[in-house]
């Protein structure tokens, strides 16, 4: 079963993706808090300001998806952490304009890689969008 196909138990409806948010700048993690919040099939479970803190929230909240913004060179080492934490959880990386070739992205990310990414200027729907497809697997 994937990540979007669970179900709230015993009632066959479909259970929103997790979602927690990780970005330095309250102002702008809050707004797209708000954004996501009024998508059905999507609940924000948290917000963290730098890679400890998602760390925490991570092994508290297990979301499905992590949007992490790319705002340091330490990058890299945040997505390794998350995903030791929980293997399963999906990372979107928020890039700071276009979209990273596969070089620029192994770069940034290094060998932990991430499992999608969309630019942080996006339309709220092309967010969700890479949100949904990294939960059911699909790269994005």
């Amino acid at each position: 079963m994937t990540t979007a196909a669970r179900l709230v138990a015993g009632t066959g409806v479909p259970s929103p993706l997790r979602v927690l948010l990780v970005d330095g700048q309250e102002l702008l993690s809050r707004g797209l808090r708000l954004l996501l919040d009024q998508e059905h099939d999507i609940e924000v479970v948290g917000e963290a300001g730098d890679g400890r803190a998602a760390e925490r929230a991570v092994a508290e909240r297990l979301p499905d998806v992590v949007l992490l913004r790319r705002g340091s060179r330490a990058v890299g080492e945040v997505c390794r952490r998350l995903k030791s934490l929980l293997p399963t959880t999906r990372i979107v990386l928020l890039t700071e304009g276009a979209v990273l070739s596969a070089s620029e992205l192994a770069e940034v990310t290094g060998s932990a890689g991430t499992d999608g990414q969309v630019p942080r200027d996006s339309p709220v729907d092309d967010v969700a969008a890479v949100i949904r497809a990294v939960a059911n697997r699909d790269a994005a």
